[in-house]
Order: C-alpha cells, then structure tokens, then sequence
C-alpha cells in the first residue's frame, strides 16, 4: 500500500479546484473521478502519470514561472514520496517481449512523453522544460472548447475599438467565447499583434450553458443576415450590441450579463 501523493487521489470531482494550475492544465486532468489501485504493469504506470503525478507535478511547476527547470528532479522527489523503495524496483515486463524494466524507469519515460504531448509544458531540451505561458494557456483553452457538442459553460463576449464604434447604428463587432471565465485576458492575448492601432473595449459579456454552441448560432445568423465582414480577423460583424444581444437570449434564454469592475 504506498501513501503520500498516490493515496490523495488529486484529481476527483470535476469542479474541485487544484490551486495554480490554469484552465487548461486542469481541464486535461479532471475526468479522472476514481482513484487508481496499484499495481505493477505499465497500465498502471501510464494512468498514474497522468492523473495523479502530472496535476502535482504542474502545480509544483508554478514556482519556476518563465524559468527552465528540470522535471526529472520533480518528478523523482514525487515518485519518492509516492512509492516505497521496492514497489520502484519492481520489473515490468514489455509489451511483445520477454525482457523487463523498472517502474521507475516506465515512470521516467511516461512523465516526461505526457508533460509535452498534452501540453502541459514546453520541452527545451536537455531534460529541461518550461511552463506554457499564460497566452498560449488562453488560446489552448478556448480552442478546446469549440466543439458546438460540448456541453461547457463559458462567456461570450463583444468587443471593438474606440475609433470605429457609434453610438447609433452598426459598426464592426468582435464576437468569441471562452472558457477561462476572464474575457478581458483573452481579449488582450488576441490584441497583442502590430495590426491594432489602439486598446480595445469590451462592450459586454454574456455567461451561458454550452457556450460553443451558443457562439455558433451568434456567428450563423449573423452571417446568414450578410452581417460577416470580409477580413483576416475572424468573427468580426458589421452588427450592434441590441442584435447581438437578441440573438444571444434567443437561443439560451436563461443567459446573463456579466458584471465587470
């Protein structure tokens, strides 16, 4: 029986909160709702890579911030609280062959191969990683979240910038969702590029149920309405905040604003 990390079980109900990890650390992690028994096989070993160490070893991570760090010394420090001495020495044998090796070692290949390809950190080289910074993290999680079948909760937002909104009639509308609950930081990672010429203005923000989908019929109708400008940004409308609004509480009629300071 070990203890320590592998007997907290970090990863348990989808809306419990694992302090500094982002949005879309966690989402990687959460669906694992049933702990883990041991047990020497490298099934075992993957799942314990994934859903137990990753989500602490990420957590530990935070204290790096922009730095390199190496995560083999993480993850061993982990794996030394986690398992006793003789449960690391066990030998496993390998898939279509006779021979055999290590837990720790099956540990030392699957953490690091997970840590990258689920893009929980960046891999530098030479054993050393960085965290994923803050944008790519925004980007990344509203990625996942455009699937209009997913049932994930989120905001849609509008924005525009100062020189080109009127107060009466349509101007050019930015309208996009996401899931990190912070329109105001995805706004800002969208618009740090040359082509903005000024900061722009969030003029509201709606919370709803299956926001992808949501956004979707936003997109659609207003296309449908010949509202859709022709531009290299995408998602922006020639439209007002009253026809985006209408439409927004057409299809989610429970939908509502979202205060800001």
């Amino acid at each position: 029986m070990f203890t320590g990390l592998g007997a907290h079980f970090l990863c348990c109900e989808p809306n419990k909160v694992i302090l500094g990890l982002s949005p879309f650390v966690l989402r990687i992690f959460r669906h694992r709702a049933v702990p883990i028994p041991f047990e020497p096989t490298r099934s075992y070993v993957y799942k314990a890579a994934r859903y137990e160490l990753l989500p602490r070893i990420a957590e530990i991570a935070r204290e790096f911030g922009d730095e390199p760090f190496l995560l083999r010394e993480i993850s061993k420090q982990l794996l030394a609280e986690t398992y006793t001495p003789e449960q690391l020495e066990i030998r496993i044998k390998k898939a279509k062959s006779d021979a055999t090796e290590k837990m720790s070692n099956i540990f030392g290949f699957y953490i690091p191969f997970l840590a990258e390809n689920l893009r929980v950190f960046e891999r530098l080289g030479g054993g050393q990683f960085r965290n994923i910074s803050i944008d790519e993290e925004l980007a990344e999680a509203d990625a996942v979240a455009t699937d209009v079948d997913s049932n994930d909760s989120g905001i849609i937002y509008a924005y525009s910038f100062p020189a080109i909104m009127r107060k009466d009639g349509k101007f050019p509308i930015k309208v996009g969702l996401t899931i990190t609950g912070n329109a105001e930081e995805r706004v800002t990672q969208q618009c740090k590029q040359t082509c903005c010429f000024e900061y722009p203005v969030i003029i509201k923000t709606w919370a709803v149920q299956r926001v992808a989908a949501v956004e979707e019929a936003v997109h659609s109708t207003l296309e449908a309405r010949g509202s859709k400008r022709r531009a290299p940004g995408a998602e922006w409308f020639d439209t007002t905040l009253e026809e985006i609004e209408t439409i927004v509480k057409f299809v989610q009629p429970t939908v509502r604003p979202v205060s800001r300071p």
